[in-house]
């Protein structure tokens, strides 16, 4: 039975060997294909590139075309003082064409076009937002499953070592030189790592599907990660990295498209006090018919048409609005003063962020470099203690205290890894490089 327990653990641990291969950058690239905030932000730049045209802001003319067709009937048979005491019927069929086009409006239209820019260059930068928020969310959630499935793999090296030493302890004991309380601590030893792998397992399982999620995935869609988790240690100097962030972080960038939309705000609103310029043309046609079946009519059936052409210019200039304009006007430029105290605001915010995730790196490097150094360690102290445990020179109690000390450097270390990466995946997003590194 506990043959069995053991090798259907096993095979739970390392099923993932038939999935399909995952690596970090093929997550990526599959994150970028079908996460859905990136798919719904390119959505809304089509919209905004779409309005971002002459015609949306004003500069192009307007046509109309109508038509019309009436039919009547006129019964002047018992009107006494009707000169035509006749029954009439009337056909009439009309049409116009018109022309609206402002010529002039205070600079308006300019104004809207440069508006309509840089809405679009709002949207643009949100998808990019969007983007680094993906990649960054998929290195995380990648080397997050990784590091369970690494963490998996040390159990896995922690049953298999739990279960030769119960099986020898079992043999010495159907021999008789064996010691009964090893034997039971052995096999108290082996279901308590069978139990720990069942639950990584979870753990595992968990993370996959969190990667899926953020990737746009099946979140039951399961993979076999390729990439390893192994930190580059490069030299970082704040200096440099705040620079970077104050020229290409994408908040930082829309903080400035946001002041740049407040301020043709307030340049449409000033075009009021311009007069605005119309050009109005067009033509109207008139056909009717008016005909009639009495035979006593001095004429059965007339004909008329009417064609007549228009063009105006009109000049409208608003002299006064109870100072509604200049209230506008006057709360817009508030609205920038705000704006560009938010600016300093979230200027100051990042560079404390920044220096906090820049120390925390320096600091999360001297951890790994420690943490690994203490693995080496006690991958060492584990290969001895399993010679000094078969030579009778160290108890089970003793071996299970070295063989949790490799465990937990073991988890320590993959732990360390996965927090360096996430402090460098982090200096990337906020240094707006995280793109660019991919």
């Amino acid at each position: 039975m506990k043959n069995k327990v053991f090798y259907i653990l096993l095979f739970l641990s390392f099923q993932s060997i038939s999935q399909d291969s995952l690596s970090l950058s093929k997550a990526i690239e599959i994150g970028l294909e079908k996460n859905y905030d990136i798919r719904l932000t390119l959505k809304n730049v089509e919209i905004n590139t779409l309005l971002n045209d002459w015609g949306e802001a004003g500069r192009l003319p307007q046509l109309t075309i109508n038509l019309g067709q009436n039919n009547s009937l006129s019964d002047q048979r018992k009107n006494p003082i009707s000169f035509a005491p006749y029954l009439f019927q009337s056909t009439d069929l009309s049409s116009n064409a018109a022309l609206n086009w402002t010529l002039f409006n205070g600079f308006g239209i300019k104004a809207n076009k440069i508006k309509l820019e840089q809405l679009q260059l709002q949207s643009e930068n949100t998808a990019t937002l969007a983007i680094e928020n993906t990649i960054h969310g998929i290195i995380l959630a990648y080397y997050q499953a990784k590091m369970q499935l690494e963490q998996l793999s040390l159990l896995n090296n922690i049953v298999q070592l739990s279960y030769e030493k119960y099986s020898q302890q079992q043999i010495k004991s159907n021999i008789g030189i064996g010691v009964k309380f090893d034997l039971l601590q052995y096999e108290s030893n082996l279901y308590t790592d069978s139990t720990n792998i069942v639950l990584q397992q979870l753990s595992l399982n968990n993370a996959i599907r969190n990667l899926n999620l953020i990737m746009g995935e099946d979140v039951e869609k399961k993979w076999f990660l390729t990439s390893k988790i192994k930190p580059e240690l490069n030299n970082k100097n704040f200096s440099v990295l705040k620079k970077e962030m104050l020229s290409n972080n994408t908040n930082i960038k829309n903080q400035y498209i946001n002041i740049a939309l407040t301020q043709q705000d307030i340049s449409l609103a000033k075009s009021q006090f311009y007069p605005i310029i119309n050009f109005n043309a067009g033509l109207n046609t008139s056909f009717g018919q008016l005909s009639t079946k009495d035979v006593n009519a001095p004429i059965g059936n007339a004909a008329s048409r009417n064609l007549n052409y228009y063009g105006n210019f009109t000049l409208n200039f608003k002299l006064y609005d109870g100072g509604k304009v200049k209230r506008g006007i006057k709360a817009l430029e508030i609205q920038n003063e705000v704006d560009q105290l938010q600016m300093a605001q979230m200027t100051n915010q990042l560079i404390f962020e920044l220096k906090n995730v820049y120390e925390l790196y320096q600091t999360r490097t001297k951890i790994f470099e420690l943490t690994k150094k203490a693995f080496v360690v006690s991958q060492s102290n584990l290969e001895i203690a399993k010679l000094k445990e078969q030579s009778g020179l160290i108890n089970s109690f003793n071996f299970r205290d070295i063989e949790m000390a490799y465990l937990s450097a073991g988890v320590a270390l993959y732990q360390a890894s996965y927090d360096l990466l996430e402090s460098n995946a982090t200096l990337l997003k906020m240094t707006g490089k995280i793109i660019q590194s991919q």
